[in-house]
């Protein structure tokens, strides 16, 4: 907000240089455009000049040395409707400095000006935009706005507001956006904001709020949007936001939010984007969504949810963003993610997830991308990405990607989707000959995977002679699964005869076939056996 501010300055202050050359002077320390428009500027203005034209319609007091507007400085002005005091060292003005009837937007901002006296804009009934930003006000009084019936745009972001008078909203009935941001406040009263029924903008963020209690919005049923981040709600009650209607954005991120129950949003039926965001929450309850049909975004990064609730997004059914980045989810299984039916973008990155079901993207075959990198994966199941014809982007880096047979499916599915879809740089954490290996660059020829030594129902696990073991053998076997045929690669140590037994077991009938090689030399030696396994129908 503040950068914003000093932005607009610069470009104020751009726009007078650039256009100097057609200003004319109109006071001793101003310059005026089609002699309406007034610009005042410089650490030699030391006070509001009294040459002024009578007829200026805006004007402006941008980086003065002005200090203070006293008694009656600026009653003249009939034709005025924009008056603007931007980084200046006003540090009082007198409740009686504005009479000006025809005022609709004032601004005081970036200034040492610590008070607001009750009735200062009591003589501005035409005002629609009050603007009273990053001073070092820390009391709105009673009375303060009892005449600005008219007032649309409030703004009092930036300030050190602590304590606000229960009626100071009182006579705001025409109120469209209300900006309490970056104060102090700690505590809502009771009814505060009770008058302001046709408010639609309401921000609270970055204050001190700790708690929201069940009537603090009741009034708001024309509100729209609500921003509650970097405050400290620990917990929201179920009918606190009960009457916002209306509302279509809500943020609660940076909080301290660690439960919700499952009423909390049962109301906000046009909702269409929730942030959660920089919580503590860990569990999601089933039904919290339901409400939301309208719901297009949706952020539940950096909370500490392990789990997702099978079917909890089953009523987003217009969702087309889901963050879940930064959380301690481990698995992803079931239906987590049915009913998602618009979803173009997934963000499951930094978590913990080393499990994923086969059919779990099955139901939302809307995606464009999706975000996995910096978990736990060393592999993705069979079929898992088979559907999402219009993916076009996949995160995989930083996962402990394990580079044997386990990993033919993506390093097929990659290579047959690599005009189409934009897969991160991924490498090999596993086995030791391929770490740091791209995957990208590997041959499915490439996966094998080991098969244990010596295991007594592996392959010839010793030398026999006479029923008794003479020595361990150092049998090496691989299997590679390629296009649907499994294939078993070992160099074993053979002595004299060698048995092979394939068992099939199908229900509860099993076929057992055996091949038996006897005499083969009659002495132990090296020998290499391949064994092929195909499927196919007839």
């Amino acid at each position: 907000m503040l950068r914003n501010m000093w932005m607009r300055l610069s470009i104020i202050c751009g726009c007078i240089v650039l256009h100097s050359w057609y200003a004319m002077s109109c006071s001793t320390s101003c310059i005026c455009f089609k002699k309406v428009n007034v610009f005042c500027f410089g650490e030699s203005v030391t006070e509001i000049p009294k040459d002024i034209p009578i007829n200026a319609t805006e004007l402006m007091f941008l980086e003065t040395s002005i200090d203070m507007i006293d008694n009656a400085t600026i009653i003249s002005y009939e034709m005025l409707n924009k008056l603007v005091f931007m980084k200046n060292k006003i540090q009082y003005i007198h409740e009686n400095a504005f009479h000006l009837l025809n005022l609709r937007d004032l601004e005081i901002s970036a200034n040492p000006l610590s008070e607001l006296r009750s009735g200062l804009f009591g003589e501005l009934p035409e005002l629609r935009k009050l603007t009273i930003t990053y001073n070092v006000i820390s009391i709105l009084p009673c009375g303060l706005f009892l005449n600005n019936k008219k007032l649309e745009v409030l703004s009092l972001q930036g300030n050190n507001i602590s304590f606000i008078c229960k009626d100071a909203f009182k006579n705001l009935l025409n109120l469209i956006e209300l900006n309490l941001s970056s104060n102090e406040i700690k505590t809502l009263s009771y009814n505060l904001f009770q008058p302001l029924k046709q408010l639609r903008i309401l921000k609270l963020n970055n204050n001190q709020i700790h708690d929201l209690y069940p009537d603090t919005f009741t009034h708001l049923g024309e509100l729209r949007e609500l921003t509650l981040n970097g405050n400290y709600i620990t917990f929201i009650f179920k009918y606190t936001f009960k009457m916002l209607v209306s509302l279509e954005k809500l943020n609660l991120m940076s909080n301290s939010i660690k439960t919700l129950t499952s009423e909390v949003f049962a109301s906000l039926s046009s909702l269409s984007f929730l942030t959660l965001e920089r919580n503590q929450i860990n569990v999601l309850p089933i039904r919290i969504f339901d409400a939301m049909k309208n719901l297009t975004i949706l952020s539940l990064s950096e909370n500490k949810l392990k789990t997702i609730p099978e079917n909890i997004f089953s009523s987003l059914v217009k969702v087309e963003k889901i963050f879940l980045s930064y959380n301690q989810i481990e698995k992803l299984e079931g239906d987590i993610f049915h009913g998602l039916d618009s979803i173009t973008h997934l963000y499951l990155d930094n978590n913990n997830i080393s499990l994923i079901d086969s059919n779990v993207f099955s139901h939302i075959k809307s995606l464009n991308a999706i975000v996995l990198h910096h978990n736990k994966l060393t592999m993705l199941p069979e079929g898992l990405l088979d559907e999402l014809y219009n993916m076009y982007s996949l995160g995989l880096h930083d996962n402990p990607w394990l580079c044997n047979c386990s990993l033919s499916y993506l390093l097929k599915w990659i290579k047959e989707n690599q005009d189409l879809t934009q897969v991160s740089e991924i490498e090999c954490a596993g086995p030791d000959n391929k770490i740091g290996k791209s995957i990208q660059l590997l041959h499915l020829k490439d996966l094998e995977c080991p098969m244990v030594e010596n295991d007594p129902d592996i392959l010839s696990p010793s030398l026999l002679q006479g029923g008794q073991q003479l020595q361990k053998s150092h049998n090496v076997c691989n299997y590679n699964l390629i296009n649907g045929t499994l294939h078993f690669d070992c160099d074993l140590t053979v002595c004299n005869s060698m048995n092979v037994q394939v068992s099939i077991s199908q229900n509860s009938n099993t076929s057992t076939f055996i091949h038996n090689a006897s005499d083969i030399l009659p002495h132990c030696t090296d020998t290499k056996i391949n064994v092929v396994i195909t499927t196919g129908t007839t």
